[in-house]
């Protein structure tokens, strides 16, 4: 059972789901990949008894390339949700989209290690599953998101990405809004293109870049080594990216991983879609995807104050990744 608790001080949602203790575990010692998982594993091709039923595959050889299907210890669900009574606080039901896409049959591949064929594949996907929860009625923002590793809260080691449809948009996300919205108020500029035209006037914050594409390191990155990948062209959301761009995406962002793997041995990450919510002022968002390394954990202050302690200059960062 899902179910939605709003911070009174904050204004926060919290998402409560009890199931979620029951998944399994597929590390020790936060970093060791358990023995018996590649046999085991619910992911690997010839156990899809293991998981839900598949939702979308594509296929090559009669066998599943890529394979969707609903998480099977959801955050949040379509179905089994409920919404508290206490009419002091405020709650809602926590009814949602909560699915897994598998971008990979080899248990021993990482997304980075993909083709950009391959890649550009997997975008094709989440586009479309991105579209279908979007449509989904209540949903309000859909994250895409994949966590890499144990550090980064990974229990499964067989690649996976992740697509949540909320029924409600997240403070951050709020925040996302109004900035982009006041900006366009007050320029008449996207705030995003903006930054992309300053970046590249500047070139000490550059990773890389193609026709289309740049990835750069933020100028207030919150953990060390991160790296935004954004369209050149302004759209507001993965459901705009024409097929013809996604090979340009495709081979920018696995660049960008695979030097996020050689930052040391075994790194674990983070990414996230920062796609436009329910509430985001129509054509105003610029859509942008956030690598995030986790070189270094959250400590107090971090869970405390959600501000952010860098050891790592965005301009130190960039000259370390270009180098690699």
């Amino acid at each position: 059972m899902s179910q939605i608790r709003k911070d009174i001080l904050t204004g926060q949602w919290v998402i409560f789901a009890a199931n979620r203790h029951k998944k399994p575990y597929a590390f020790k010692h936060m970093h060791t990949v358990l023995d018996n998982m590649e046999s085991d594993c619910p992911f690997c091709p010839g156990n899809e008894t293991e998981t839900p039923k598949t939702k979308f595959c594509t296929k090559k050889d009669g066998k599943w390339c890529i394979r969707v299907f609903d998480n099977m210890y959801p955050a949040i669900d379509i179905d089994k949700y409920e919404k508290d009574e206490d009419s002091f606080y405020i709650s809602k039901s926590g009814k949602g989209v909560h699915e897994l896409i598998v971008d990979t049959p080899d248990h021993k591949i990482q997304t980075s290690q993909l083709s950009t064929d391959e890649f550009a594949d997997v975008v094709k996907v989440m586009k479309e599953r991105l579209i279908n929860a979007r449509d989904t009625e209540g949903v309000e923002y859909v994250q895409i998101f994949k966590n890499n590793g144990p550090m980064a809260g990974a229990s499964i080691s067989h690649s996976h990405w992740q697509v949540m449809g909320i029924p409600f948009v997240p403070e951050e996300q709020e925040k996302y809004n109004e900035s982009f919205s006041k900006y366009k108020r007050e320029n008449n500029h996207c705030l995003m293109c903006d930054i992309i035209k300053h970046e590249r006037e500047k070139k000490i914050r550059i990773v890389d870049e193609t026709e289309k594409f740049i990835a750069f390191s933020p100028y207030a990155s919150r953990v060390s080594f991160e790296i935004w990948v954004v369209p050149k062209k302004h759209i507001s959301s993965l459901a705009e990216l024409k097929e013809e761009d996604m090979l340009d995406f495709a081979e920018i962002f696995l660049k960008m991983l695979n030097k996020v793997d050689k930052l040391r041995a075994g790194v674990c990450y983070n990414i996230g879609f920062e796609d436009e919510t329910s509430k985001s002022e129509k054509g105003v968002h610029h859509w942008y995807v956030k690598i995030m390394p986790r070189i270094s954990a959250m400590a107090g202050f971090e869970y405390s104050t959600y501000g952010y302690i860098n050891p790592v200059l965005p301009e130190v960062a960039t000259k370390r990744l270009r180098e690699l």
